[in-house]
């Protein structure tokens, strides 16, 4: 089992260490020091909420695709998104070759 836990933690400071990630740690940490973008993410979110409430509600749809866009246009958010889209993506690779592993695995 311990070797199981040091592959784990390999793997985890694989990604801990990938350019994509450190990337969004340093951009996250620049847009909470930006007011515009923190506005936008509080609104968007508030927005979020609401529609759902709303039973998706086509105009506050509309609403929120418009805060939305004003965000993804912040060369820094953009970046951030983008990164984080990367890093998301080594995670779930990791969870479907696991995956993957152990069904073969307990196929008998």
């Amino acid at each position: 089992m311990e070797n199981v836990s040091k592959a784990l933690e390999d793997v985890i400071q694989v990604i801990l260490d990938s350019p994509d990630y450190q990337t969004c740690i340093s951009l996250k940490k620049q847009m909470s020091e930006n007011k515009e973008i923190t506005e936008l993410i509080e609104k968007i979110k508030i927005l979020q909420k609401k529609y759902i409430r709303s039973e998706y509600d086509s105009s506050v749809k509309k609403e929120l695709d418009s805060y939305q866009k004003q965000l993804d246009d912040i060369p820094i958010y953009h970046i951030y998104s983008e990164s984080l889209e990367r890093v998301n993506w080594m995670i779930d690779t990791v969870k479907e070759s696991m995956n993957d592993y152990f069904s073969s695995l307990l196929e008998l």
